[in-house]
């Protein structure tokens, strides 16, 4: 039996649940926050992938008045030269994507934001350099990349085939793959957070 961990997550991805399990934080509940991120937009991308993560937390807080619970809500944007990459749609997409940040640096920016039980607000930026291969036209057409690169930030996993393009990373690695575990677990802490037995 999993231990109880007081902790909702305000997500509709697969891969926060994964990786908060990968360290013991198994969210009671998941909930898809309803909101429209492409009305939020901020002076700076840095400041709106922070402002997406709160939006979504406040959602899921302000909707299920939950009670003694801490509320984690994250989100991730890939730029690169004045463009940001969110997640692909499609094949055409993710082609698209990969075709571009081909053989170059990008910044994969990770927004966190935890509310806790009686509602302070604790909010964090992760910032992860990656370095992509140059990408060959043979690479471009592998369906094991492409269908996994598909609702993906950039176009890419580097948790699965996609680890087959990135080089090298400087920075957090679950960052890229959705969710900064050593931030999230301290965002916890400060908010005074403790793991039932």
């Amino acid at each position: 039996m999993k231990n109880k961990t007081n902790i909702i997550l305000a997500s509709s991805s697969p891969r926060r649940v994964e990786l908060l399990n990968q360290i013991g934080l198994n969210p009671e509940e998941v909930i898809n926050p309803i909101i429209d991120e492409s009305n939020i937009h901020c002076s700076v991308i840095t400041k709106t992938v922070i402002e997406i993560a709160f939006q979504k937390a406040n959602f899921v807080k302000k909707k299920y008045h939950f009670k003694d619970k801490f509320i984690i809500a994250g989100d991730t944007l890939v730029y690169r030269a004045g463009k940001t990459y969110g997640k692909a749609k499609d094949l055409d997409s993710v082609k698209k994507n990969l075709n571009e940040l081909s053989g170059k640096r990008h910044y994969v920016y990770g927004g966190i934001c935890v509310i806790s039980p009686n509602g302070k607000i604790a909010k964090k930026l992760v910032t992860t350099e990656v370095f992509m291969k140059r990408i060959s036209l043979k690479e471009l057409g592998t369906s094991d990349i492409l269908n996994e690169g598909i609702d993906k930030a950039g176009g890419y996993a580097i948790q699965g085939f996609g680890s087959i393009l990135v080089k090298k990373i400087k920075g957090s690695f679950s960052n890229v793959v959705g969710l900064s575990l050593f931030d999230v677990f301290n965002l916890l802490i400060g908010l005074g957070w403790e793991k039932s037995k």
